[in-house]
């Protein structure tokens, strides 16, 4: 399943930004794109963020940095490279994915 937000903030900056969630049974992927607090004239900076559901513990983890890499706090920008292997996460029948395995993919 596919959905999105959009949301413009009106002002002196014309904030902008959109969140489109690519959602897997109990994963899900949050594409996050923006212009930047109005620094850009386009919605051209994005990030993206790995999600899981724990159907037994409930909530949502982040589990972004187990996927790519890094520190919790690390932004993980929206390019080509780090979609394809979001989605190829997104796919997988277990949780994770260790990044060996994907950058061999």
């Amino acid at each position: 399943m596919i959905s999105a937000t959009t949301m413009s903030l009106s002002g002196p900056n014309n904030s902008k930004s959109a969140n489109v969630v690519f959602d897997n049974g109990s994963k899900m992927i949050s594409l996050n794109i923006d212009n930047s607090c109005g620094a850009m004239t386009s919605m051209a900076r994005a990030d993206i963020r790995l999600l899981f559901t724990d159907p037994i513990k409930g909530g949502v983890d982040d589990v972004t940095n187990s996927v790519f890499g890094g520190s919790i706090d690390d932004t993980v920008t929206g390019s080509i490279k780090n979609m394809a292997t979001a989605m190829k996460w997104l796919q997988r029948t277990d949780w994770g994915m260790d990044a060996q395995m994907i950058s061999a993919g």
